[in-house]
């Protein structure tokens, strides 16, 4: 009788080194010099050690200093560095984040009114189904403005 194995052999569709670079990347954009963050801030903010910090910036195509992350090392600098980096990190699986505003009391149909006058601000400009460049920017901000609040309502429903 042959003897087989209870476990699939499959590939993960994102491989550890492309994660790796992703993170890295990231990383790269927010922490170090001439950035918003040196490694030494981010450790003492997120509690993960300059020295992982450090490997995770490397690239694991160029070098052997680089070390993956673990799941709760990445967290918490996703906590510290918030969206923008979280962000930049899962892009990767066309994924976006967004920061979830605390709630300010604001009631549910004030936010609904709100994003209804920036739906109309939307409409407007798509009308002619040709975003212009001087509209890009204000459906940038309109539609960011419209996402915080779709993640309030999201968590007063939560």
């Amino acid at each position: 009788m042959t003897h087989r194995s209870e476990t699939a052999d499959f590939e993960p569709i994102i491989s550890r080194n492309v994660a790796g670079r992703q993170i890295g990347d990231a990383l790269r954009k927010f922490v170090g010099r001439g950035r918003d963050w040196s490694v030494k801030q981010l450790a003492n903010r997120s509690g993960v050690a300059d020295r992982l910090i450090e490997s995770a910036m490397a690239d694991p195509e160029k070098t052997t200093e680089w070390r993956a992350l673990k799941a709760e090392h990445i967290f918490s600098i996703m906590a510290v560095l918030g969206a923008d980096f979280t962000g930049a990190v899962i892009e990767l699986m066309s994924q976006g984040a967004f920061d979830i505003p605390e709630d300010d009391g604001t009631p549910p149909a004030e936010i609904a009114a709100d994003n209804a006058e920036d739906n109309a601000t939307l409409t407007r400009a798509a009308l002619d189904n040709v975003l212009d460049g001087d509209e890009k920017p204000q459906i940038r901000v309109v539609s960011s403005r419209m996402i915080s609040r779709g993640m309030r309502l999201r968590r007063m429903a939560a």
